[in-house]
């Protein structure tokens, strides 16, 4: 049985605005928190959130779904082994193009023979044409990805046509987890951004928490501890998915209760009942 020396992770989709970066950042935080070794690629030249908050760690490499694109796709498939983890953060409408280079290079072959885990991101959203595409890229990737299904409430709420469907059956089927974007206040990421203007630079959001001297609004640096720690705890049960086998080995999940779900208590367990 081979292990997995590297891992790869994209989220390969059309569609666009579906919270691919922040999750991504959030990704990136774990991955920087619990010391795993990692390198990415920020294909979006127009938001460069994963280039902007990480420079030293992310080339920015602006592409526009053209023809050209190929040859940047395939020097970055090449440079997968360069690091534990590589992560992709591409743009809307890539999909066909990382589809061909993928194809081209025969890279589900390589990455088999080089110990290269990959893993695919899936965002469901509420929309034909989207789960269309989705269907496409999943048939594509087949079992030669573990999938982890993305639920972003605050991009789509309901996910009627994934749930319980046969694109939904087949991804378990193949051992996709699971995990939920919490919706990140509107409040936090005002205070963020105006942050992020005096500074005049990127700011992660484990730095904003930590970081003292950056002066982020109490409230705001209490709400975005708590949104960070629910995204760690679940990357954290994952880990598998997401890290190479010797670093997945390293992480040891906390037990948390079910996202949506109150803490248990025995009823009675705590009341003086002898008065």
């Amino acid at each position: 049985m081979k292990t997995t020396k590297h891992r790869l992770i994209l989220p390969m989709q059309a569609k666009g605005n579906m919270g691919k970066s922040i999750e991504a950042a959030a990704r990136a935080c774990w991955l920087n928190q619990r010391g795993i070794q990692w390198q990415g690629f920020d294909l979006d030249g127009d938001n460069r959130t994963l280039s902007r908050l990480f420079p030293g760690q992310v080339k920015l490499t602006p592409l526009n779904g053209q023809a050209e694109d190929l040859d940047e796709l395939i020097s970055i498939l090449r440079k997968t082994t360069a690091k534990p983890v590589t992560l992709v953060d591409p743009r809307a409408h890539l999909d066909t193009q990382m589809m061909k280079a993928l194809a081209a290079t025969h890279f589900f072959d390589i990455a088999s023979a080089q110990n290269i885990g990959i893993t695919l991101m899936v965002f469901p959203f509420d929309d034909l044409d989207v789960m269309t595409n989705l269907d496409a890229v999943c048939q594509f990737c087949g079992r030669q990805v573990d999938y982890v299904i993305v639920r972003n409430p605050a991009r789509a709420a309901k996910t009627r046509m994934f749930d319980g469907s046969p694109l939904e059956k087949e991804l378990f089927d193949q051992g996709a987890v699971t995990i939920t974007v919490p919706v990140l206040s509107e409040f936090v990421k005002l205070r963020l951004a105006r942050l992020e203007a005096d500074q005049q630079r990127g700011i992660p959001f484990n730095e904003a928490i930590g970081n003292d001297g950056l002066g982020l609004d109490i409230m705001a640096r209490g709400v975005l501890q708590d949104w960070l720690a629910t995204m760690f705890n679940q990357y954290d049960q994952i880990a598998a998915k997401l890290l190479p086998a010797v670093e997945a080995a390293s992480i040891k999940p906390k037990i948390m209760p079910p996202i949506g779900e109150p803490l248990s208590a025995k009823r009675g367990a705590k009341v003086n009942l002898t008065n």
